[in-house]
């Protein structure tokens, strides 16, 4: 039995700060007294269930296509970037997620005519918002895709690892590595001066040339795993990279096979159904970097701010995300030494204070910051706590100067998250909460 680490103490409320009455009925928040990690925050709460119009209208599978260039696990849905960008930014506007996951936030910042910027210290995910928000076409991303001249690759197939072969015939890894090679040049990441161990980790595509290959890459990353027509493994998840002992004992047990896909094509394929309902008009911005060291120049620059941090240890992007980090060049051992996971609320409240006080930094003064984080589950000794983690996000950001208007609550049974089906149900996350800030 999961014991709670916090108690609610409900109080009507009849007040709320200016612009947030937009979305609220008023009568359903309370007052939670919640406490988490030894911290603990006294502020207004409310059920998503009780915003006006909400994302919850919403089905599964809303949106633009472009969102689905790739499933990963642990991201929000775009209807619910799609609700705040649009009560709390204008056309135009500039608008920031520091965590840009696959790059929800930013690319659905630009469908709506705002500048979406995205950073991320994971190199998939940093690949996944460049190849949305740069302004790249369908047609010249084929013309630039037929100009390379695909030879023999450098690097033979003996020489991969095991692991990578369990995933991929022979002839359709022969193709990805050549693809891989060339894309790597024209992208410029150098693996030699990025360096996850020191932490100097920064890049960003600039040229043309630069942005097709990226552009390239996130398809190809999308097409990397699954079970669709166009994956070239053969069929596993499409949300997270799956353990090769277990891939390969599990395709031998129900005899799957490795398809032969003439690699190319699929990702031709694949861009002309992210692209069937054109592109955004207004282009965005996409960093590797950090959240907790953001660039300089960003100094009081967005109009708003939509992210969702790591959970403590709830999700291992790294590991998730391992074979996507392969194609780009990258160890995921290496990745992880630089992302928030952790199991010590000390360290995770540091790593969020570091990112709460360059969110401050960067956001205009009397703007906005949702921050979506969710209640995670706890050893302590024998038994097992809920941590309310936006706890933390509150006490941190009343640290660096913000304000915390609200706390919504939004419920998701564990049956609608990615991996219900691994779950009981007393594990995974029980529920969502989007702590409103502002300066």
């Amino acid at each position: 039995m999961l014991k709670p680490k916090y108690i609610e103490q409900r109080e009507p409320l009849t007040l709320i700060k200016n612009d947030l009455l937009r979305i609220l009925d008023v009568s359903a928040i309370s007052k939670n007294r919640d406490v988490a990690c030894n911290v603990s925050t006294d502020c207004p709460s409310i059920s998503s269930y009780n915003l006006k119009n909400t994302w919850r209208q919403n089905s599964r599978n809303w949106g633009h296509p472009m969102h689905s260039m790739a499933s990963r696990s642990g991201s929000f849905p775009p209807a619910l970037a799609d609700y705040f960008i649009n009560h709390f930014s204008r056309v135009g506007d500039l608008v920031l997620d520091p965590y840009s996951g696959k790059g929800t936030t930013s690319y659905q910042a630009c469908l709506l005519d705002r500048v979406g910027f995205g950073i991320d210290v994971a190199p998939e995910a940093y690949v996944l918002t460049g190849a949305k928000v740069h302004i790249v076409k369908h047609i010249e991303a084929v013309e630039y895709l037929k100009s390379i001249r695909f030879g023999i690759s450098k690097t033979n197939i003996r020489d991969v690892h095991p692991d990578i072969k369990v995933f991929f015939s022979t002839k359709t890894l022969a193709q990805i590595l050549v693809i891989k090679e060339r894309l790597l040049e024209d992208l410029g990441i150098d693996t030699t001066k990025i360096n996850y161990d020191s932490g100097l980790v920064f890049h960003h595509a600039r040229t043309k040339k630069e942005q097709c290959a990226q552009y390239w890459f996130g398809v190809l990353t999308g097409i990397l795993h699954g079970s669709s027509s166009y994956s070239l493994s053969l069929p596993c998840s499409h949300s997270f990279s799956m353990a090769p002992n277990y891939t390969k004992n599990y395709a031998k047990k129900h005899n799957l096979k490795k398809p032969d896909r003439n690699v190319i094509q699929c990702m031709i394929e694949k861009s002309h159904y992210l692209q069937s309902s054109g592109i955004a008009r207004i282009g965005g911005k996409a960093y590797l970097g950090k959240a907790q060291e953001l660039p300089k120049s960003w100094e009081e620059k967005f109009d708003l701010i939509v992210t969702s941090p790591p959970y403590f240890t709830a999700q291992n992007y790294p590991w998730d995300n391992w074979l996507r980090e392969w194609l780009l060049g990258f160890d995921f051992k290496e990745v992880r030494k630089q992302t928030t996971q952790t199991a010590s609320c000390e360290k995770y409240s540091q790593a969020m204070y570091g990112f709460l006080k360059e969110a401050y930094r960067v956001l205009k003064p009397g703007k906005r910051a949702f921050v979506v984080v969710g209640d995670v589950t706890k050893k302590s000794g024998d038994e097992k706590i809920i941590i309310n983690t936006s706890s933390i996000i509150s006490h941190e950001a009343k640290k660096v100067g913000f304000n915390i208007d609200l706390i919504i609550n939004d419920d998701i049974p564990p049956t609608k998250r990615y991996n219900s089906s691994f779950l009981s149900v007393n594990q995974g996350l029980q529920i969502d909460r989007i702590v409103c800030l502002k300066k």
